[in-house]
């Protein structure tokens, strides 16, 4: 260990947080202090592997004045909670998506950044796949015109063994659903692209997991200030395996996709006197217990961006603002699909006070 290295405890070694435990090993600067889980033996594993401490009880590392990051790799439902518990300790927080399942979440999280003056970092790892770069690029320097339609197919499979692997996937407490889950790195993106949402309407069902709480399939359609248009069809009831992970945008003066089973290719691409740019190859799928696959795995990327940051050397590359719009506009969607009304944002009164943990669960609705 150096000096000025920055020091992270690993919460949750299950399927994202061995990854990041993998990955804080490639990162100049990282070094993890801790590996902690509740359950023992995965503690020790990922300790093992780390090189360093472990324990079964966050408040221990809450009471280490070594740790700089509490990276949090919990169920999503947890994932609020342990970002106030780590900011009020005066550590940095790094959570995984969502950032919380609750506006209200979302905003106690801001509240005990602003309050302890601790930094929140918040896992989007798309926005460093080479295509959707690309893309961001055209989009900042204005050479694809004024958007005006965003569409979005998330195409997924996640078989029973999925859930039954985990008993918190599936739940509304603890999961969220495909929309919080296996989505919201889409959703962050269009909100990226998109610009300020005003109007969301939605459609959801569980279409073909009897067994869980939450809905698979959904249909999303967000207004933007700006006039542009979004759509987003979503499913995790795609048969037998993932299909497509995709984003296309279509400004006046280009269209590109992004396409590939997780936004990994570059499909379309028809920019006014732009020519298809040669990309560096992205790194694979996050591949996990159980053999299904999910985003591209670019933490290596977020993480560096904490260490920068930390140094002085970079700024937030997602900032909690960001995270926050995102769940703004997945609980909308949520309050549309159960009550078949468009939803305005921002969100006022009994609908940014709704709370999807304590509604009906979707196979009984």
């Amino acid at each position: 260990m150096s000096e000025g290295d920055v020091r992270f405890a690993v919460i949750g070694y299950g399927n994202i947080g061995s990854r990041h435990v993998a990955f804080l090993s490639e990162v100049e600067g990282a070094v993890v202090h801790y590996v902690c889980d509740k359950d023992e033996e995965r503690a020790k594993k990922g300790a093992e592997m780390a090189g360093c401490r472990h324990c079964t009880d966050i408040r221990e590392v809450l009471d280490d004045d070594d740790v700089d990051v509490v990276d949090i790799c919990t169920p999503s439902g947890l994932h609020a909670d342990m970002s106030v518990m780590a900011m009020e300790a005066g550590k940095h927080a790094l959570s995984e998506k969502p950032m919380a399942l609750s506006l209200k979440d979302a905003d106690r999280v801001i509240e005990a950044e602003r309050r302890t003056g601790r930094k929140y970092f918040l896992v989007k790892q798309n926005r460093y796949n080479p295509p959707v770069a690309a893309l961001r690029e055209m989009l900042d320097t204005g050479r694809m015109g004024e958007v005006f339609l965003i569409s979005s197919d998330v195409f997924w499979n996640r078989r029973r063994s999925y859930y039954e692997d985990s008993k918190w996937r599936g739940t509304l407490e603890l999961d969220g659903g495909a929309l919080f889950t296996q989505s919201s790195h889409f959703v962050d993106l269009i909100i990226w692209i998109g610009g300020k949402p005003v109007r969301v309407e939605a459609f959801m069902e569980n279409v073909d997991h009897p067994y869980i709480e939450t809905e698979d399939t959904g249909t999303i359609r967000m207004e933007f200030e700006n006039g542009a248009v979004a759509v987003m069809n979503y499913t995790t009831a795609a048969f037998g395996q993932n299909l497509e992970g995709s984003i296309t945008v279509l400004g006046r003066k280009g269209s590109i996709k992004v396409g590939g089973k997780y936004l990994n290719e570059l499909t379309e691409w028809n920019v006014e006197g732009v020519e298809r740019p040669e990309l560096p190859p992205g790194r694979p799928p996050n591949t996990y217990k159980g053999g299904y696959q999910g985003s591209m795995s670019n933490h290596d990327k977020v993480l560096r961006n904490v260490v920068e940051t930390l140094r002085g050397n970079s700024r937030i590359a997602v900032n909690s603002t960001e995270g926050r719009l995102t769940v703004e506009v997945m609980q909308a969607a949520h309050i549309s699909a159960l009550e078949r009304r468009p939803v305005e944002l921002p969100l006022r009164g009994k609908d940014e006070d709704f709370d999807l943990t304590r509604t009906i669960p979707f196979p009984e609705r």
